[in-house]
């Protein structure tokens, strides 16, 4: 007894491996044993090719000029496996993004398709325009986009962001008749003559809804800044879209040609797409089936979410044309006049 408690005095039980050591058993009378004094040593320990250095060590433990080796210092660099450099299509990929935008938008730009002269009014100042505007009720577009990096630093990266995408517009013509420059006193005589020369020359809104297909390629600069972990997190992107639209109308609106003033539904029939917007005396405003322009995007927002501006100023082009080929002339027409409506559009943006 007072020898095992002198032997317990003398020669103390091993201390508790600490928390930042990794011991394996590898059989009774082996183990291997990982110690780091730091997370960075740890960190550097994942380089070290641990089959490569036990290969070694069996190598020279068979040699039989070779002496046991009971302790085994190994320094060298051939030991440490580099890790592997992604590869240009990884590289790529990894710059590689989904980008969904949604929003909803404000008409930009009038159409005027009649405009009553003023001896017809019989009101000095008195004017009275059918107009076309555009009504945004949705934008909607997918797209992959890549950033190349053309400036990265530690807190910031400036890149060009290029790209393809597809998207999906829900839109509406808006017939306005509309009086203008007329006291409140001479109101309804001018009113009630702005209904009779929207009836003589047969004013009638004939579209109203309508759906376009968009595909597009867009380029924009980027400022993006970065965490501490060397990811991005505030950005603003200003660029530029090309798109190609295929327009499909959908509905017509009731008949307000007797109206002053028109905000136009959608109606239960089906709409022609060869036909025309609007139609007076021999004359109709047309729109194309297929359209090319430049829009203008704008996003701010962080990380993976944020907000963007979409500003398409020639999206759609009016033409007016005389019907069926006649030459009715009509001093509140103008044939061969062109125009274009557009639009801007504001929402949320979901990807990086």
């Amino acid at each position: 007894m007072l020898l095992l408690t002198l032997s317990m005095v003398i020669f103390p039980a091993p201390a508790t491996a600490a928390a930042d050591t990794i011991i394996l058993n590898a059989g009774n009378d082996s183990k291997i044993i990982f110690y780091g004094k730091s997370a960075t040593d740890l960190k550097k320990l994942e380089t070290i090719d641990l089959n490569k250095i036990l290969k070694e060590l069996n190598a020279a433990q068979a040699d039989p000029q070779g002496t046991d080796k009971q302790f085994i210092n190994l320094n060298n660099k051939e030991f440490i496996t580099e890790p592997a450099k992604p590869t240009k299509r990884q590289q790529y990929l990894a710059n590689t993004f989904l980008n969904l935008h949604v929003g909803v938008g404000y008409n930009v730009n009038r159409y005027t398709f009649f405009q009553a002269p003023p001896a017809l009014m019989n009101h000095p100042t008195g004017t009275l325009t059918n107009d076309i505007v555009m009504q945004n009720q949705m934008t909607s577009s997918l797209s992959v986009v890549h950033d190349m990096k053309l400036n990265d630093r530690p807190g910031y990266a400036i890149s060009f962001r290029y790209g393809a995408g597809i998207g999906l517009n829900i839109q509406r013509y808006l017939h306005w008749n509309r009086v203008q420059s007329v006291s409140n006193g001479d109101l309804k005589q001018v009113t009630d003559r702005a209904r009779e020369l929207l009836k003589e020359n047969q004013i009638t809104p004939l579209k109203s809804d309508f759906n376009a297909f968009q595909s597009f390629v867009q380029i924009a600069p980027r400022l993006a800044m970065k965490n501490r972990n060397g990811l991005s997190t505030f950005y603003l992107n200003v660029g530029a879209r090309l798109n190609y639209n295929r327009n499909f109308q959908n509905a017509s609106p009731s008949q307000y040609s007797n109206a002053v003033i028109i905000i136009s539904n959608a109606g239960p029939t089906a709409g022609d797409d060869d036909g025309p917007i609007t139609t007076g005396t021999g004359h109709g405003v047309f729109s194309k089936k297929h359209t090319l322009g430049f829009s203008y995007l704008a996003e701010i927002g962080y990380k993976w979410i944020g907000l963007f501006v979409l500003y398409y100023p020639q999206y759609v082009p009016l033409e007016t044309r005389q019907l069926n080929g006649t030459h009715t002339k009509n001093p509140g027409f103008s044939p061969g006049k062109t125009g274009n409506l557009g639009y801007v559009s504001f929402g949320i943006k979901l990807g990086r």
